[in-house]
């Protein structure tokens, strides 16, 4: 289903037990339970600012040149991901 028929569904429910106020007491229970705990997710996934991302490449770009100049081997891109 998509969004917007998930709403129609979601309104056309409601409207069959908009007039018991005690399940509506209930529903709006369980939706702001639902919200918080969405929210707190949200609030819980990591993001990586602009500036944290630039100095990360730097610093690569960096370890890089080191290992040029110093004639150091770096890791294969294929060994780094069998790593991970």
């Amino acid at each position: 289903m998509t969004t917007m028929e998930l709403k129609t569904e979601l309104s056309h429910q409601l409207s069959l037990i908009g007039d018991d106020e005690n399940t509506l007491q209930r529903v709006l229970r369980y939706v702001k339970r639902l919200t918080a705990q969405q929210q707190k997710a949200t609030q819980e996934t990591e993001y990586i600012s602009k500036e944290e991302l630039l100095a990360a490449i730097r610093e690569g770009l960096q370890e890089v040149a080191d290992a040029r100049r110093t004639g150091k081997k770096l890791q294969t891109a294929e060994e780094l991901l069998n790593e991970l």
